[in-house]
């Protein structure tokens, strides 16, 4: 879908019942979704961006008799690229399935990857309603972290570099790994995008949306 910008993501992490974890121990929040917001007193810097691609398998001709008689459909394998200027410490560590040690605020590799869910949000440019990409299931994982010497002219950064890689999820239909939605279709609720996606969190409800006042 055509979009303008990138508004913001929302992750959270997905319990073995396929609800979400609405604790800020075990989870990531009360509410479940957590939004990586722009206020530094969070631990948040925004993202730059999230590169979305595998959003359609690659169809496959099957030849017969000389002739092309079908052509194979397969899934879709969605992965996310994610650059984010600053994810909150701990909150990165979670999504990455890292453990805590007993020194505080120090963590090591865990033994597995948990299931993440995650939500872009963009903006529609004829209607500029919402647009959204959800992946109700998936890894997140840190292949790189690029650590550079600032010089006396430059200061030089290295940003939160993240992998997505989708599953297929119980919560769409055939299973699917993505559900996209536009917001200016008519009937469509935010709230119940989220619920379908993010099955038990309460950031977005038919009474209120706490992500509103977030930048």
């Amino acid at each position: 879908m055509a979009n303008i910008g990138l508004k913001r993501i929302y992750f959270w992490l997905v319990g073995s019942d396929g609800q979400v974890i609405k604790d800020t121990v075990k989870g990531l929040s009360t509410d479940g979704v957590y939004v990586v917001d722009t206020n530094p007193g969070n631990g948040n810097l925004g993202t730059r961006t999230a590169n979305i691609t595998g959003l359609s398998g690659t169809p496959t001709k099957i030849p017969g008799n000389d002739t092309i008689v079908a052509v194979s459909n397969p899934p879709s394998a969605p992965s996310v690229a994610i650059n984010a200027n600053a994810i909150n410490f701990a909150v990165k560590q979670k999504l990455l399935g890292r453990v805590e040690t007993k020194v505080k605020g120090a963590y090591t590799e865990g033994t597995t990857l948990p299931d993440v869910g995650l939500i872009i949000e963009s903006t529609s440019p004829t209607s500029g309603k919402p647009i959204f990409y959800g992946f109700g299931r998936g890894k997140v994982t840190e292949a790189s972290q690029n650590i550079q010497t600032n010089t006396d002219t430059v200061e030089t950064r290295e940003d939160d570099n993240l992998t997505f890689t989708a599953l297929g999820f119980s919560g769409f239909p055939n299973e699917a790994a993505v559900a996209v939605a536009d917001a200016s279709v008519v009937s469509f609720t935010k709230s119940a995008y989220f619920d379908m996606c993010a099955p038990g969190q309460t950031l977005v409800t038919s009474d209120s949306d706490k992500s509103v006042s977030l930048k």
